[in-house]
């Protein structure tokens, strides 16, 4: 009996497990056996993600959202259920021509989401929640990049940056922002340069678009004209020279952009259609039909309509005694009427060559206290000056663009190597 319990003891001592200071003894893992092909594993009992299938292209011209759909293979039913989801954020109806959008399908034939390109900034959603839709607008993250370009004209502004690979859109801006001093149709010059620093905005490392130029400096004809962005607290923002003047003026000194002039303000010209000298009291810009014509200044519609051998002619009266003229237009902008209020720079009409012309063109004519004066010679103070409370500010801003641009490389060395774009457009912006 003792050496029966003394056995006992020790099998009992030995299963006991060991104290916390000792390591757990593992016991070892069983060897796997490869599963034969008819023993399905616990991952192929899972059910498989639903198969998309993904449409990108640009709306049709005059296509409606209903035509869309309905060409891509979806009921009315779909494409209501879309507009209601939709309406509380956006229309539609409103769908622009050459804006991107995107249908995704599920296996099973049913739309999954539509995602359409409202703006440069943002892109509406509509993703399949259950057995309805949900809407939301969301806006567009680009990655800003703040970069140089620099050039020297040779034939033109637009030729010099398709040159330096940069898209025409920077030529309208740099020409918005001297529009009150330059005149960009008459006094560029071969040789005239220029620097400037602009926000470029990216998508996966891709230009997709412009964003402000911050400084630029523009050298016509040896005379240095500069403009450097400025946001003042109040949220007003505006360009403003070396000086701190702002260069806005009351008259930008031409209604249309990047044209030629044809026939200048004269007291004896020979009318190309009388064949009589008589006084020519404005500017002729030759331009193609259907050229945008904006307005110079603020003002009301004086006057539209038919106007004998000026065609169809606008007529506005700004504030200290001035009033422009806008003749030979082939139509007029929508909406606009006698009494209309516009703002400087707003679409009133469009170039033609309707009542006594030989060819599309824009007869513009500024009449000042009754007197019809040169628009070419025409000067005029700045509308808008710099608040003295935000001049130091403005210096520290200007000051900070002063140094960037002076450390750019001069325009000979770099005017054919400025190419560091991946392209300009992204194939899809979501």
């Amino acid at each position: 009996m003792v050496s029966a319990i003394l056995g006992m003891s020790l099998i009992w001592l030995w299963l006991l497990p060991d104290g916390p200071s000792a390591a757990p003894v593992k016991p070892p893992a069983a060897p796997t056996q490869p599963s034969s092909p008819q023993s399905p594993s616990v991952s192929d009992n899972l059910p498989s993600p639903p198969q998309l299938r993904v449409v990108e292209g640009k709306v049709p011209r005059n296509a409606t959202f209903a035509q869309l759909m309905s060409s891509h293979g979806f009921s009315p039913e779909t494409v209501y259920q879309l507009v209601r989801a939709s309406r509380p954020v956006y229309n539609l109806a409103r769908l622009r021509a050459g804006n991107r959008f995107e249908l995704e399908w599920l296996a099973d034939g049913r739309l999954n989401s539509f995602r359409y390109q409202v703006d440069s900034f943002k892109y509406l959603k509509v993703d399949c929640s259950g057995d309805d839709y949900r809407a939301e607008l969301i806006a567009i993250e680009y990655e800003k990049r703040e970069l140089p370009v620099v050039g020297t004209i040779d034939s033109s502004l637009f030729g010099t940056l398709s040159d330096l690979q940069e898209k025409d859109q920077l030529a309208l801006d740099m020409a918005e922002i001297f529009s009150w001093d330059i005149d960009f149709n008459t006094e560029i010059q071969r040789g005239d340069h220029f620097r400037l620093m602009v926000e470029k905005l990216y998508l996966e490392d891709r230009m997709v678009r412009y964003g402000s130029i911050l400084a630029v400096e523009f050298n016509n004809a040896g005379k240095l004209y500069t403009g450097y962005r400025f946001e003042d607290p109040e949220g007003e923002v505006g360009y403003f020279d070396d000086r701190g003047r702002s260069l806005k003026r009351d008259f930008l000194r031409s209604p249309v952009k990047f044209s030629r002039i044809s026939s200048r303000f004269s007291y004896r010209r020979l009318h190309p259609v009388l064949r009589k000298r008589r006084p020519h009291l404005g500017v002729d810009y030759a331009a193609p039909t259907g050229t945008r014509v904006v307005a110079a200044g603020n003002g009301r519609v004086r006057f539209r309509g038919w106007k004998g051998g000026y065609g169809n002619q606008v007529e506005i009266r700004h504030g200290n005694g001035f009033t422009t003229y806008y003749a030979h237009l082939s139509r007029f902008a929508r909406g606009l009427r006698r009494g209309s209020k516009v703002v400087q720079g707003q679409v009133i009409g469009y170039v033609g060559s309707t009542g006594l012309s030989t060819g599309p063109h824009l007869d513009y004519r500024v009449r000042r206290n009754g007197v019809f004066v040169n628009p070419l010679t025409l000067k005029m103070k700045p509308s808008k000056p710099l608040k003295p409370e935000y001049r130091s500010a403005f210096r520290q801003v200007k000051l900070k663009w002063q140094q960037q641009l002076a450390a750019i490389a001069p325009p000979p060395e770099q005017t054919h190597q400025a190419s560091s774009a991946h392209g300009f457009e992204a194939d899809f912006i979501y």
